[in-house]
């Protein structure tokens, strides 16, 4: 068992009702100190940063710790506190927090706070992202295997993706800013969660649910899209309804932040209709987390108390901002539990095959990027991303976070067209990950009784190949030309010759006299 060397410690006292007396303890990262050996030697982690942990420690952990620091200092927090972190761009926008709460700490990482629920209101008027620092420990989780490659007509990948419409996504996105305010508490946002749910029934979901996690907020909603293979397995496209802004709660408009994140949510579930999954297909729409990520830290947790197989969670939040040639998005995912390279990765290379969307790959260490819903799946240990633009609107969290025209800079929505590329890349993935089909029953349109898939899609040899029914998988090149004759399983990038191929584009398709599907692979150098 490691020991923990000299750290700086800052104790933080903190009164649970009908508890023994805890503290919360500051500790500076170390080469031989991560989260791993603390929690090895049974210290209750509850947040990690890129410099520092905090660890809710008893009184007889207190004393493991206190004789290694340089220091520590100890601060009553009232019970009926909460504690958040908040994070800015600029410091100097943000006046003096402290008469909205007890500051604690304030360093690079951002402020700790604590603060009551009745005071988010006041910090939600600030250009501030909260997240709330829930009291459970952390846990480590072990690395799950990828999932295979699902059998999906490529026909049909290229049909649903053409499905998406960049007029629905706007329509989607003019309807929610409509609403005039969707902040978390007022009955405005319960309407648009309603408005939400008739939505997703409508658009084919075999059910909804609402779900209530704290009485004075509105509900999450969720639409389901049952596998017909393998139910457990759940995949998530997910997206903030609520919003805030410098008139909260009054007048709260958010097209970017997070109409346009909620917008994906619609329409994917719009165009899956008539669709069926091999696995689950979960359409949901968060509240509470502008208020410090309420609605989905409930979501995750519950769903980890009861055992749910997620695979993979696709969040999105402001991706209908950017300026003409700068309108790119993040992709951002953990590097370590979990990781979520694959996902990552797996996205990326479906926006390249089937869209005109620019990706950037970002992937971050724990303790940073947690300011959207994904960071709940992730403490949950589930893998996740977060698709975010990267021409960061300026009319963030003001009431000029609304439509306006394209490319237009003051504004809040100004490219339709980067979520729209985004949310076919976004299908696409979905598509391929849950397993895509038409229903049985349904006359097949020619090529959705042929399937192929390859992993990955994009970067270097080997790929591996499924293909049904198990016929020859032929190779070309850009220019039509044959290179290679293979069977479904590993290929090592070797044509008929033995040599291996170069760097390139390649068409891969069934060997059949019937329209058979095709498949787009990028050998990268």
């Amino acid at each position: 068992m490691k020991k923990i060397i000299a750290a700086e410690i800052l104790c933080l006292l903190i009164v649970f009702p009908l508890t023994a007396k805890h503290f919360l303890i500051k500790v500076k990262t170390q080469p031989d100190l991560n989260l791993f050996s603390l929690i090895e030697q049974d210290f209750k982690v509850v947040a990690e940063f890129s410099d520092y942990y905090l660890i809710r420690a008893d009184e007889a952990e207190l004393l493991r710790l206190s004789g290694l620091g340089k220091y520590f200092q100890v601060f009553d927090i009232p019970e009926d506190k909460e504690l958040f972190h908040l994070w800015t761009t600029n410091r100097l926008l943000v006046p003096d927090l402290s008469r909205f709460g007890l500051i604690l700490s304030e360093d690079q990482n951002g402020i700790l706070i604590a603060t009551r629920d009745s005071n988010l209101i006041y910090l939600n008027r600030l250009p501030v992202e909260i997240t709330r620092i829930p009291l459970e420990p952390k846990r480590i989780y072990p690395e799950l295997i990828p999932p295979a490659p699902a059998l999906v007509s490529e026909s049909l990948v290229r049909e649903i993706v053409a499905r998406v419409n960049p007029d629905s996504v706007l329509a989607h996105i003019r309807r929610l800013q409509d609403f005039y305010t969707r902040y978390s508490t007022t009955d405005s946002c319960r309407t648009a969660v309603e408005w939400t749910r008739g939505k997703l029934l409508a658009y084919g979901c075999d059910s909804t649910a609402l779900e209530t996690y704290r009485t004075n907020y509105a509900p999450n909603v969720i639409g389901v899209k049952k596998g017909k293979i393998n139910p457990g397995q759940i995949y998530v496209i997910c997206g903030h309804i609520d919003n805030t802004s410098d008139y909260a709660p009054d007048h709260c408009p958010g097209s970017d932040d997070n109409a346009s994140g909620t917008a994906a949510v619609l329409e994917a579930a719009r165009v899956f209709q008539g669709i069926d999954f091999d696995n689950s297909v979960y359409f949901i729409g968060f509240t509470g987390e502008e208020q410090g990520l309420y609605g989905s830290e409930y979501y995750a947790q519950q769903a980890r108390v009861r055992g749910e197989s997620i695979v993979a969670v696709l969040n999105f939040d402001m991706i209908s901002y950017g300026r003409q040639n700068r309108d790119s998005l993040d992709v951002i995912g953990r590097t370590i539990n979990p990781n979520c390279a694959w996902l990552v990765d797996s996205f990326i290379a479906n926006a390249r095959a089937y869209t005109e969307l620019k990706a950037r790959r970002r992937l971050v260490s724990p303790g940073q990027s947690e300011y959207s819903d994904h960071a709940s799946f992730w403490r949950q240990g589930y893998v996740a991303f977060c698709g975010i633009e990267r021409d960061f609107t300026p009319m963030y969290h003001t009431i000029g976070d609304t439509i306006g025209p394209l490319y237009y800079v003051n504004c809040g929505t100004n490219n339709w067209l980067l979520a729209t590329e985004a949310i076919k890349a976004a299908v696409a993935t979905i598509a391929k990950l849950a397993g895509a089909s038409v229903p049985t029953g349904i006359e097949e349109k020619p090529g959705y009784g042929f399937r192929l898939a390859v992993s990955p899609s994009v970067g270097r040899p080997p790929f591996f190949l499924t293909a049904n029914p198990p016929k020859e998988i032929e190779v070309f090149d850009p220019l039509g030309q044959r290179v290679a004759g293979l069977k479904a399983g590993f290929w090592d990038g070797s044509n008929q010759m033995g040599l291996k191929v170069k760097p390139g584009v390649y068409l891969l398709r069934l060997k059949s006299n019937s329209p058979a599907p095709a498949a787009k692979l990028i050998i990268t150098p």
